[in-house]
């Protein structure tokens, strides 16, 4: 991609977030929940209220942002993930070829916040998902791409 098909791109990919994420706000009040529980070994976040689960989104690990040292680790480099998660995620990796950004093979490299949620837009759109989940966990927030979504 030149950088005017890379903007159009990447502003695709904003748009196309914006509205999966209004989505699973409105449809299944991802977002208001009062507490959240990621279980990697099962692939899942679960949304609580009073301590009982309402909602279960199957996930796909995409990466941290580090507000401490601001940069993002890919979840296919990060030994914390399940091996199993860390192979699904590779198909990220896709678009370091589709647009001809390095950062898409870097394992970690500097970014702000707003570029942390550029990159899971460009990842949530590449993998299809229905939005993505920010989980924050002290100085680091944890970004997961939502495959789908259960209401209990």
């Amino acid at each position: 991609m030149n950088d005017n098909e890379f903007e159009c791109f990447l502003a695709q990919c904003l748009e196309e977030l914006e509205q999966k994420q209004s989505y699973l706000m409105d449809e299944f009040g991802i977002g208001k929940y009062e507490r959240f529980d990621i279980d990697l070994q099962r692939s899942i976040i679960e949304f609580k209220e009073n301590s009982v689960v309402k909602i279960v989104a199957s996930i796909t690990p995409v990466g941290s942002y580090s507000t401490n040292n601001p940069s993002w680790m890919w979840s296919w480099a990060n030994p914390s993930i399940p091996q199993v998660l860390q192979k699904k995620s590779e198909k990220i990796k896709e678009l370091a070829e589709l647009t001809g950004l390095e950062i898409f093979n870097a394992k970690i490299f500097p970014v702000d916040e707003e570029m942390a949620w550029e990159i899971a837009a460009m990842a949530c759109h590449h993998l299809k998902s229905m939005g993505c989940y920010r989980a924050p966990s002290g100085k680091i927030c944890f970004f997961a791409a939502i495959d789908n979504v259960k209401t209990l």
